[in-house]
């Protein structure tokens, strides 16, 4: 059985959550106090990788971290290479330049909400910010998506990136109405509804470090 391991909230691990739901894979969600004892104190010394981090997979004999590498390593190993934008026998696609470059411009946003939160006149300017600095990404994603169900067509990994990225802006800008459909389309999906409805992690990254936070 896989094993993924990571702080107990969201953060850059519920993406990961919601692929190995969606592929209907069994695996244990080893779940880290924040306090780090466990981790720090004694996992992280003992994982067999010279590369230990938070999230990490292990499938047996094999260890593999960070975020944007335990994707690929899961649909690889599940041969679902249109997850990543390729074929479905895994040869090129022009769709998997257009994946690489979401999923950077999606981990940039998420980067300026962190940055932008910490300031302490986020809270009384986060329209302002919002207007002037998110919405003109969210306009390009927009675009991109066009009339399409998701933004390479068919669903990718790249969606579930960008559902957790949106659920995040939601927390600071709950009146603000971006990809409602979109959403619900994603919460839709039959293992994820079920994931949503039984077991989702229901901690942000932000809830958890709320004194350094503005919102």
């Amino acid at each position: 059985m896989i094993i993924l391991g990571y702080w107990n909230l969201r953060g850059y691990g519920q993406s990961i959550r919601l692929l190995l739901e969606y592929l209907q894979v069994e695996y244990q969600d080893k779940l880290y106090h924040e306090n780090g004892e466990e981790w720090f104190g004694t996992d992280k010394k003992n994982l067999n990788t010279n590369f230990p981090n938070l999230p990490y997979v292990i499938d047996g004999d094999v260890v593999v971290t960070e975020s944007k590498v335990i994707p690929i390593y899961i649909i690889k190993k599940f041969k679902r290479f249109d997850l990543i934008g390729q074929n479905v026998d895994g040869s090129y696609n022009q769709n998997e330049i257009t994946y690489l470059q979401l999923q950077e411009i999606l981990k940039e946003l998420l980067d300026k909400l962190e940055a932008q939160a910490r300031i302490p006149s986020f809270k009384e300017e986060k329209e302002k910010i919002f207007n002037e600095q998110f919405n003109i990404t969210f306009e390009k994603i927009k675009k991109q998506l066009g009339n399409q169900e998701y933004l390479l067509g068919n669903l990718t990994y790249v969606d579930l990136y960008f559902y957790e990225v949106l659920r995040n802006f939601q927390l600071f800008y709950p009146k603000i109405q971006i990809f409602t459909e979109y959403l619900k389309r994603i919460e839709n999906i039959p293992q994820i509804k079920e994931y949503i409805q039984t077991k989702e992690n229901k901690t942000f990254i932000f809830d958890s470090m709320k004194d350094k936070y503005y919102y």
